[in-house]
């Protein structure tokens, strides 16, 4: 027995090691074939197996016959069974089974595996958290935290088994810092641009990752003469003994009070000039950089009813934002200011030094090509403007009418009171017959003050 069993192991050994046989679906033996269906992929009935083999002879080119017999498992129906193998991508347009796409939670487009990683992928290590939404429809609303938070759960599962250990890493870690910045405890770093929640009571504050120092208050990187005086006694201080700031003169101004995001409270040190629709890099939030209320847009809704511009990019400015106080002239800002006894400068103030060829040096952002970067003004600086150029000093004096609530509509003319009523949709009182034109615009201007400045306008100036 022994041996006649060494004699056939070399036989035995060829039978279980060769392949089975190719089904080829087009042998003309039909039952031979079926038999070999239902042998193979061990369907549950005869009729299965002839589905399968019908469906294989129609010469649908992206057929694959494992992919049909799942389809068949699933249902008798052909017509369903033949759009679950003809499913289109909505990226690539190619067709796929039901079994080669994947589908979020948030809608119902279909992406197959290949467009699904690749999406992802670019999403996670080039764009912000918010873009890791469905690449065709751009839903859910990740603003929505109910459909975000049952959204991103699901989306953990799959992007783990289809995106590299490092990409990967990167969205837990990005979608860790969405969470952390809605804490009202969390601050980003003035150094780095870490962000990390601080509980602490001190004013100093260290950030965890590259160990600068900033004041939790102001954010100003912290110097030894901020320890134990405020944030304006320390910026006082500054404009009287610092060389190196009184040399920036009013550029340094501009900067020290540039745009602070008002959704995660990210600081950039940048003057406001230019297209007032600012994006935060961090969030994603859109806002008007004079007055930081939304822009809002078919995405973004408006809720207010009278609103006609619901379905196109728009902000709602209030009177003593910047984007309406820029179109005025300069000696009409200087009127304001001067009217109120606020000083502001005209000429470069003490210590300051000019910029080189007498251009501006406030920084400010530009686009250039895919990429933001920060750049000087560089446009020239005629006299009487302090060193700066007209736009920017524009902005400078705005901030001085806004850091002390001067309301713009003194300086409005009697046609732009009118004007401002009607688009407010207040009535325009009537004109006593007996009411002089000083006394009826004295009246006029009562009835605008009750509508309040905005109340998200930078106050405070450093």
């Amino acid at each position: 027995m022994e041996l006649q069993r060494q004699r056939l192991l070399p036989f035995t050994q060829r039978l279980w090691d060769s392949p089975a046989p190719t089904l080829d679906t087009g042998h003309p033996d039909r039952e031979r074939v079926l038999r070999q269906i239902l042998a193979t992929y061990s369907l549950p009935s005869w009729g299965r197996a002839e589905i399968v083999l019908s469906l294989m002879q129609e010469g649908s080119d992206h057929y694959q016959l494992p992919d049909v017999v799942e389809a068949v498992k699933e249902s008798q129906d052909r017509e369903f069974i033949k759009r679950s193998l003809s499913l289109s991508c909505v990226t690539c347009f190619a067709l796929y089974p039901r079994s080669k796409m994947q589908s979020l939670t948030s809608c119902e487009c279909t992406i197959c595996r290949e467009c699904f990683q690749r999406h992802f992928t670019i999403a996670v290590r080039e764009r912000h958290i918010k873009d890791l939404v469905c690449p065709s429809c751009r839903q859910p609303d990740i603003n929505d935290p109910t459909q975000s938070h049952n959204y991103f759960s699901t989306l953990d599962v799959q992007l783990r088994d289809c995106l590299d250990g490092e990409v990967y890493d990167l969205f837990h870690k990005k979608l860790t810092e969405r969470s952390l910045m809605m804490d009202p405890k969390f601050r980003w770093c003035t150094h780095c641009s870490n962000g990390f929640i601080y509980d602490g009571q001190n004013m100093r504050v260290t950030c965890p990752q590259c160990q600068g120092s900033f004041c939790v208050q102001c954010r100003r990187p912290w110097e030894p003469q901020h320890q134990g005086i405020g944030c304006e006694e320390f910026q006082n201080w500054k404009r009287e003994n610092d060389p190196e700031y009184q040399a920036q003169g009013l550029a340094a101004y501009l900067r020290d009070n540039g745009i602070d995001c008002p959704k995660c409270r990210f600081r950039y040190a940048l003057a406001r000039g230019g297209c007032m629709h600012f994006t935060c890099s961090q969030c994603q939030h859109e806002f008007c950089s004079g007055c930081y209320n939304p822009f809002l847009s078919k995405k973004h809704k408006c809720g207010e009813p009278w609103c006609n511009m619901k379905e196109s990019l728009h902000a709602h400015h209030p009177r003593d934002c910047l984007s309406y106080l820029r179109d005025w002239s300069i000696d009409t800002l200087q009127d304001l200011l001067t009217k109120h006894a606020v000083a502001f400068d005209t000429e470069l103030p003490q210590g300051a030094e000019t910029a080189p060829g007498g251009q501006c040096g406030v920084m400010q952002q530009r686009e250039e090509g895919e990429r933001l970067t920060d750049v000087a003004c560089g446009s020239p600086s005629p006299p009487g403007h302090a060193g700066l150029c007209q736009s920017h000093y524009k902005e400078y004096l705005v901030s001085c009418i806004n850091g002390h609530s001067l309301d713009p509509a003194e300086m409005f003319s009697d046609e732009e009171l009118e004007r401002y009523l009607g688009s407010n949709r207040l009535k325009q009182p009537p004109r006593a017959g007996n009411e002089g034109a000083a006394q009826y615009r004295a009246r006029l201007l009562k009835v605008i003050m009750t509508i309040p400045l905005g109340d998200k306008v930078p106050r405070h100036r450093k």
